[in-house]
């Protein structure tokens, strides 16, 4: 999926963007941490957070099945279980026309 925010970002790859929030790298798991909450804390909108949690998102397809199943679990996020109920009528077999016994006695 890609939108007009993507390839402005992509336009400007390399360059100074208009957002002040600058990312380190190599630094350890909690400074990432505490700059996802920093920025969570500045979202004072449900609509806000939902475009800044989707373009986050995108990348969710490169994690590994743990992580992907430890963000599932702290969303509340449940497979959902399909349940089918399979009823099965037995009919009951009716008297099918017996075939005429021939008198074989010998009464004659």
């Amino acid at each position: 999926m890609s939108t007009d925010m993507d390839i402005f970002m992509d336009m400007m790859d390399g360059q100074d963007t208009p957002f002040c929030e600058v990312v380190e790298n190599g630094k350890p798991n909690s400074y990432y941490q505490g700059l996802g909450i920093h920025i969570l804390k500045q979202l004072d909108d449900t609509d806000h957070y939902f475009h800044f949690l989707q373009s986050i998102l995108t990348d969710f397809k490169k994690l590994d099945e743990s992580q992907k199943k430890k963000i599932q679990e702290s969303m509340g996020i449940k497979p959902e279980v399909i349940k089918k109920e399979k009823i099965v009528y037995k009919e009951k077999k009716t008297n099918q026309k017996k075939k005429p016994k021939l008198n074989t006695c010998d009464d004659y």
